[in-house]
Formats: C-alpha cells, sequence, structure tokens
C-alpha cells in the first residue's frame, strides 16, 4: 500500500481512526505497559492519533516526525480536540537528543534500527508495535512480528510480546469517496482492478454520516523491551543517545 500525506489521505485516516476506535484500542493496551503521568516520546508519530488517545493519562507526549504535513495535522488536531499535553518535533527520530520514561515506535522501522535508535533514550523501556505475524508487506521499512522476534532471540534481547488484530477499515461518504479513497491507498492497482475491489467489499452501514463501509483488520505485534536487563546492548553497541 502506497499513499501520499496529503489533506484528503489524512481526513480519510482520521475518519477510519473515530470510525473503528483504532488507536483508542490500540492505546488501552499500551497503557499499562507506559508510566502513567510519567513522559513519552513518540518516533515517527505521523498524524500522532494514539498520542492522542494516551494524553489524558500521560504527563507529556513529544510526537516526533519527519512529515510536515503530517504534523502540522496532528497539531491542528490537537488544538482543535483542547489536547495542551503534546509537543511537535520535525525531525528524523535518531537525531532526537533527549530522555523520556518510555518511547513508543509504532509500525515504524525494523526492529534491529530500532532498539539501536531509541532504548538509549528512554529510561524506563521501549514500546515497539509492527504488523502481525505472517504480514507480507512489511518489508524493509516494517517487519512483522515474528520477524522482530527472530532478531531479538537471536541477540539475546529481554523483552515481552503481545500479539493482536483490531477492526481498522475505511468509512465512507459515498461511493466516489469510496472509489477515491481506494485509489489513494492502492496506487499501483489499474481501473479495473480498482472497481472490482470496491464492488466486491464495500458494504451498507445504514448510517447518514458514512453509508459506507470496507471493512479490513489490522494484526500487529506488540513488544516491551525495557531498559533493565538490556543495558549490555546498549553498550555493546555503543548507543549513549540521552546519555547511559
Amino acid at each position: 500500500m502506497h499513499f501520499e500525506w496529503n489533506e484528503k489521505t489524512m481526513g480519510w485516516m482520521l475518519d477510519a481512526a473515530e470510525y473503528t476506535g483504532f488507536y483508542r484500542k490500540l492505546a488501552a493496551l499500551l497503557l499499562p505497559e507506559i508510566r502513567v503521568r510519567g513522559s513519552l516520546c513518540d518516533m515517527g508519530c505521523g498524524m500522532a492519533l494514539a498520542d492522542m488517545a494516551l494524553a489524558a493519562d500521560i504527563g507529556c507526549i513529544t510526537c516526533v516526525d519527519v512529515n510536515r504535513p503530517a504534523l502540522s495535522f496532528a497539531q491542528n488536531e490537537a488544538r482543535r480536540r483542547g489536547i495542551g499535553n503534546l509537543e511537535f518535533m520535525l525531525s528524523d527520530g535518531a537525531s532526537v537528543a533527549g530522555r523520556w520514561d518510555t518511547v513508543i515506535a509504532l509500525f515504524h522501522g525494523r526492529m534491529e534500527k530500532t532498539c539501536a535508535a531509541y532504548l538509549g533514550k528512554a529510561s524506563d523501556r521501549l514500546i515497539c508495535v509492527t504488523h502481525g505475524p505472517g504480514v507480507r508487506h512489511a518489508g524493509a521499512f516494517c517487519e512483522n512480528a515474528d520477524a522482530a522476534a527472530a532478531w531479538l532471540d537471536s541477540a539475546g534481547w529481554t523483552y515481552t510480546r503481545t500479539d493482536g488484530v483490531l477492526e481498522f477499515g475505511q468509512p465512507h461518504r459515498s461511493m466516489t469517496d469510496a472509489m477515491e479513497s481506494t485509489a489513494a491507498f492502492h496506487r499501483e492497482w489499474d481501473r479495473a482492478a480498482l472497481e472490482t475491489r470496491v464492488r466486491e467489499s464495500v458494504q451498507e452501514t445504514g448510517r447518514e454520516d458514512f453509508p459506507f463501509y470496507t471493512p479490513k483488520t489490522r494484526s500487529f505485534g506488540l513488544f516491551v523491551i525495557p531498559r533493565a536487563g538490556n543495558e549490555q546492548h546498549l553498550k555493546k553497541r555503543k548507543i549513549f543517545a540521552g546519555g547511559l
């Protein structure tokens, strides 16, 4: 799946998040692993929808991303919701200096690089959410849970893993909207494939705001990687971000 960050695609993603409650439910799974009222940094936050769902229970959250449109959207959405404890940094996560109680990386990067770049910035723990077991499109950018676990095991890291599945389909305001949003997120499809996909997958909801819906689930692996018990890896790899 390939798409461009723009006002329309981000609007569709926000619609999907609110309709399905994906980030609210994901935040509920993350929260028991995060120090309540502590500090949190989300590396590669995108639209920061998970951070907005966590904000009421966290002291302060730093949202980091290299994508200016996504970060601008997140700032405006946080303002609209009246959320005041999020700060935003337009930067590559590996270049950010600082230390937080918890660092999270959601569907962002391969496990080896994520641990190397981010665990040194966490006083307590790093939490990574990957694509679920068997997801094939994860590839070079964000591997699936089995591949992530295989690397952690081979390198002798201490961690816990939880697998899950949440609904994260796309609601539509019209059939035209269904065609446009499907095309935006599947730019590799030709017109015939697009029309077939929409015809076979879109369901009627009976709702006035979103009369049509394309169901889809998103599987994931949630990895909690504590700093304690993994200090030897930080020293071995000379990971001194934020100081040891």
